[in-house]
């Protein structure tokens, strides 16, 4: 009944119940919508219930550009499965005293270890920060430069050849011919040649966009002030042979520092929080008697572990407080446990003491934030509170669920035996195809090639290609396909079933293909069939199987869990949480990104929710033109537009709707003849 909302509870903060909210959601109609309260009951069971403020609250966390999906009906239903089934499963791990179990309270302690780390962060390094109006004009004052706005030029150019070139260049420049013109003659330079000779943005830093950096061109374009009529050059520098114009020119100008003020909060503030964190740092070595071994530390090879060996049990970081020490063995563990991305940070950085100062600053603040208690100011926070649960629902799903799956070679073996077909690439053929513009061209160019096809005049056989075919560079065509369609060319059932049917080396008569096209071809090879071995599949295929029976069980396992905590939703108390216009919003903006099926979902909403005769009226018209235009179901469109006007006698789009519906039955051009008569 879930499979389909995995992405929805991906979203929902730590992803609750990610491992067993994947099945089939169906669709549940509201009946009741008068009452709407937060402590609406939307869910009980034993021991608890799920309020209207519970699935607002969920809905609430999604990120912001996909909640209005979740406030309609169905979207609603979604989160309230999510609820409903996580609940479930967490019953059963309390009941099972899973959050005792020393797998999750490892993966507890851990991250609980980043929330204290987290929590002394903020409040000793973070929170004191003050950014004074006196520390902003200070980086103000010292930075400037940085806050200087360069200067914006742009210059019609060539970059020739050699200096004959720019001459030439130069003299039909000034006999009058357009500058594009002369670029597109003279102009060796691919980037200014495609932008008619124009180059924006030359910012006076070195470098000219499309030639590089050049200095010296620099400063002869910053000598020059806009005018239409001069050229400046030919002249040569390091990149070549130029030939310019300056036609449009923004000076430079230093930002005051009222302009810059708001940005100054966030440039001002890092420094400030590396002062309080080294201050933090330098007190705390200090308290906890920290030593670290520089000597010892200069050894470490973070690219070639085998240099390590006779080092691994050294304590780099020392302390009387052994939770804070840490040996090379486990520096180089926590190292191995990071992505590339953050290890190349290191191998390129300041590497292994880097590394140990990292892992100093965490252990060292971690310390004293358990001493200090700092759990107190954690303990209640909802993400926190999340991890621990999440934790324990991922640990109740591997066991009576993920653990119940068993596989053996015999069935992986068996599946692949009866889906033979399903990792069988089909026979394919190769063939030539010769283009013309009329038969009597083809028919002189056929008689000739089958004589030389039948003599294997290679030679030749090219030569009638290059002489006669319309298209020569269009000649050669693999992966051809006994299915009726022509590989990089189209559905053609009679071309594709011509292919089949004439021998390896025949060549075709002249025909007409589908599209218009007079050609005959030659089949040049067949590639036989290829089964893909059974030691090739087998993972994917015991991959396909897991899912499968993880799916069965996740089902079976929910349903058993919703009658053994009596589990009960009243999705008659759903109500649509958006009003008719956002609706149509969605609707709109769905199908301008051609998600048509969420566009449908949402017309569904409106017309379920808003029977007023105006916007059901507009979303039933609006579902079944996109569903026919669109989607080109014209059987469903046909339908939907017949139900419209039973629905709806009287209305503005109703003579719209019954064009279309003539339109699919072929009626448009039969009244179209009756009007012309008419007319005469």
């Amino acid at each position: 009944m879930f499979y389909k909302i995995m992405s929805l509870t991906v979203l929902l903060l730590m992803c609750s119940a990610l491992c067993f909210l994947n099945a089939q959601q169906v669709s549940t109609p509201v009946t009741v919508k008068s009452s709407v309260g937060d402590t609406d009951v939307l869910a009980e069971y034993n021991g608890g219930k799920i309020l209207r403020s519970d699935l607002n609250n969920k809905i609430s966390k999604l990120p912001p550009q996909v909640q209005s999906k979740y406030k309609t009906v169905d979207g609603q239903m979604q989160v309230l499965d999510i609820m409903t089934t996580e609940e479930v499963f967490y019953r059963k791990a309390l009941q099972l005293n899973i959050q005792s179990d020393p797998i999750v309270m490892d993966k507890n302690n851990n991250g609980r270890k980043q929330f204290y780390i987290q929590e002394y962060y903020k409040r000793n390094v973070t929170d004191p920060v003050i950014v004074t109006d006196t520390a902003k004009r200070d980086f103000y004052n010292q930075n400037i430069k940085s806050f200087y706005i360069s200067p914006y030029i742009s210059i019609l150019y060539i970059q020739a050849q050699d200096e004959a070139m720019a001459q030439k260049a130069y003299r039909e420049l000034v006999a009058g011919a357009t500058w594009d013109s002369v670029s597109d003659k003279y102009n060796i330079n691919t980037y200014a040649k495609g932008l008619k000779g124009k180059i924006k943005n030359i910012r006076l830093n070195g470098y000219i966009p499309g030639v590089g950096n050049d200095l010296e061109f620099d400063k002869l374009i910053d000598a020059t002030t806009v005018d239409t009529l001069a050229i400046h050059g030919p002249v040569e520098t390091s990149t070549g042979w130029h030939l310019f114009r300056t036609i449009e020119r923004v000076e430079g100008r230093q930002r005051a520092y009222s302009e810059v003020e708001s940005e100054l909060e966030q440039k001002v503030r890092p420094a400030l929080e590396t002062a309080n964190l080294n201050a933090m740092m330098t007190t705390l070595k200090a308290k906890y008697s920290v030593t670290v071994d520089s000597t010892t530390m200069a050894l470490i090879n973070l690219k070639d572990r085998s240099q390590n060996a006779a080092i691994e049990d050294i304590a780099v970081i020392k302390s009387p407080n052994t939770d804070i020490n840490v040996t090379v063995k486990q520096l180089l563990a926590n190292f191995d446990k990071m992505s590339p991305q953050e290890q190349v940070f290191f191998t390129k950085g300041d590497g292994a003491p880097q590394l140990a100062n990292q892992e100093l600053t965490k252990n060292i603040m971690f310390k004293d934030a358990v001493a200090q208690h700092y759990e107190d100011y954690f303990k209640d926070n909802a993400d926190y509170q999340q991890m621990i649960r999440y934790n324990v629902l991922q640990e109740v799903y591997k066991r009576i669920v993920i653990d119940q799956i068993n596989i053996d070679a015999d069935q992986v073996r068996e599946y692949y035996d009866g889906h033979l077909d399903a990792y069988t690439t089909p026979e394919s053929r190769a063939i030539e195809i010769l283009w013309f513009e009329n038969e009597k061209a083809a028919n002189k160019a056929w008689k000739r090639y089958v004589k030389a096809a039948k003599k294997g005049q290679t030679t030749e056989l090219d030569k009638i290609v290059k002489d006669f075919s319309k298209y020569p560079e269009r000649r050669m065509y693999d992966n051809q396909y006994n299915n009726g369609i022509v590989a990089n060319i189209g559905q053609d059932a009679d071309f594709s079933k011509r292919i089949w049917t004439l021998n390896i080396g025949d060549v075709s008569p002249v025909f007409t293909t589908v599209k218009g096209d007079i050609v005959f071809f030659r089949v040049l090879k067949e590639n036989p069939k290829v089964v893909k071995s059974f030691t090739e599949m087998e993972p994917r295929i015991f991959g396909s199987l897991k899912k499968e029976q993880e799916k069965k069980q996740q089902e079976a396992v929910t349903e058993q869990l919703y009658v053994e905590f009596d589990m009960k939703k009243y999705p008659e108390k759903i109500t649509l949480l958006l009003t008719a216009a956002d609706l149509f919003d969605l609707a709109d903006g769905a199908a301008r990104q051609r998600k048509f099926k969420d566009a449908i979902v949402y017309y569904d909403q409106i017309i379920n929710n808003y029977k007023n005769n105006v916007d059901d009226y507009k979303a039933t018209f609006m579902k079944a033109f996109l569903v026919t235009e669109e989607m080109g179901d014209k059987t469903l469109g046909l339908d939907l537009f017949k139900g419209f006007l039973r629905k709806f006698p009287a209305g503005d789009l109703n003579e719209s709707a019954k064009f279309m519906i003539d339109e699919m039955e072929g009626k448009t051009d039969a009244k179209f003849e009756d009007n012309l008569k008419d007319a005469e």
